[in-house]
């Protein structure tokens, strides 16, 4: 194939693309990637991605900057500062020393509105840099992220099940912002959340007098309103009998009636639903119809839960670090042990509960460093880390020792009295760690 070809290809391709080298510079982008991101090939070749990822930079994330730190294909999130939301998928190439020589990245689009004026621009990226972000270099993830990418593109109802806090309403969102409806709403309903007295008129709307202390115009319900867009119905499993099987009419028919009315609503929406609970033993205890629950589960993604692919914990703790720090303006950084200590732990409130953790402890930790001794984590304190020798944890436990003392007696000459070493061998070993 000759050059001329390659480069038609190259700048053809419905993704993105974005390549970088085992150092971080940009190489190039296609023209695809221009177009999604608006930064010119002129305006990104050369530079560094440690000089364009930051706050208030061109990219508020790098999914090739996490390849090269774990050695890994990455899928990532992030935002810019022309107001897109993209998703990347990072893949390294490694030379035949097993050295990182270049990253490839494909890209797709999650933008949902462009903004255009100043002011909105200012809201778009505010709105853009608070969002959550999809960080992921497990294989289980990423073939459920591929999955979704996929089913993005159809109407088929889908039904995403696992615990907590894995991730079921980002998940959501990135199919949404991924399909033809992405230019309309995205209506999250959570059916635990609203009182089963209110719910059927929340969601299928009233006619006007329908019941004491309507109002006597009526009212669209969240269905109606989200015509054309997707409806993202989050605890489908609280949902009460007797409106299940309004909902298999909205499903099967797309229509529906509102409370009071007589007259059939048409819809057209895209249905999403999510739980953590086990449809199929609700069914057999007569708690969730069976026909629903065949008509939700059109297209089944479980995700899987975070101890189930640990190889992501060290990931998001980087993620993690890097949004609070930013939030915080602090620059605060997880020692290898405590990260390998956290990485054998169960996690029951999967991310979201390691997110917690990493926020809590950059705000309540003293000084830049943080090691396993200055924080306080439910369950850690019987674990040991996995993946390390004896030798191994004692030369992190000195790291950690080193480094703490650094920052608290700042010279060699005082950090060898406190820790009744040679100040040559201090300064030796401090020149190591910096090394790393």
């Amino acid at each position: 194939m000759d050059k001329k070809l390659l480069e038609i290809v190259f700048d053809n391709l419905y993704n993105g693309i974005y390549v970088v080298d085992g150092k971080g510079i940009t190489i190039g982008v296609n023209k695809t990637f221009e177009e999604m991101s608006g930064f010119s090939n002129k305006e990104l070749a050369g530079k560094s991605l440690y000089d364009l990822v930051g706050k208030d930079n061109y990219f508020s994330g790098s999914a090739s900057l996490l390849v090269l730190e774990r050695k890994c294909p990455v899928t990532a999130t992030y935002s810019t500062s022309t107001n897109r939301k993209l998703l990347v998928k990072g893949r390294p190439i490694f030379n035949p020393q097993g050295e990182i020589e270049y990253i490839i990245n494909t890209i797709w689009d999650l933008t949902v509105v462009h903004y255009n004026q100043q002011i909105d621009a200012d809201t778009a990226r505010s709105h853009l840099l608070s969002e959550d972000d999809l960080v992921t270099c497990s294989e289980k993830m990423s073939s459920v992220i591929d999955l979704a990418l996929r089913v993005a593109e159809t109407d088929s109802t889908i039904l995403l099940t696992g615990e907590s806090g894995v991730g079921k309403s980002l998940l959501a969102k990135t199919i949404h912002r991924s399909s033809e409806r992405k230019h309309n709403v995205l209506m999250k309903i959570n059916c635990a959340a609203i009182p089963e007295s209110l719910i059927e008129a929340e969601l299928f709307g009233y006619e006007g007098g329908a019941f004491t202390g309507a109002d006597n115009r009526g009212k669209a319900g969240l269905l109606e309103t989200a015509k054309g867009g997707t409806v993202f119905l989050d605890e489908i499993s609280e949902l009460p009998l007797h409106l299940q099987s309004k909902l298999l009419g909205v499903i099967q028919e797309k229509e529906f009636y509102r409370v009071g009315g007589r007259e059939a609503q048409q819809t057209d929406i895209r249905l999403i639903a999510a739980t953590n609970k086990d449809l199929i033993k609700l069914v057999s205890e007569g708690q969730f119809r069976e026909d629903l629950y065949y008509r939700l589960n059109v297209v089944p993604i479980p995700l899987p839960a975070l101890r189930e692919r640990k190889e992501d914990i060290p990931t998001l703790i980087q993620h993690f670090t890097d949004k609070y720090n930013h939030k915080y303006n602090s620059y605060k950084k997880f020692s290898e042990n405590l990260i390998n200590q956290m990485v054998s732990m169960p996690w029951k409130g999967n991310i979201r509960e390691l997110e917690n953790v990493v926020e809590r402890s950059i705000v309540t930790t003293p000084g830049d460093f943080i090691s396993w001794e200055k924080v306080q984590i439910p369950g850690m304190e019987n674990t040991i880390p996995s993946g390390l020798g004896l030798k191994e944890m004692l030369a992190e436990r000195e790291k950690e020792i080193l480094l703490q003392a650094q920052e608290q007696y700042r010279t060699t000459r005082r950090i060898a009295a406190v820790l009744d070493i040679s100040q040559a061998s201090t300064a030796r070993k401090l020149k190591s760690i910096r090394e790393k």
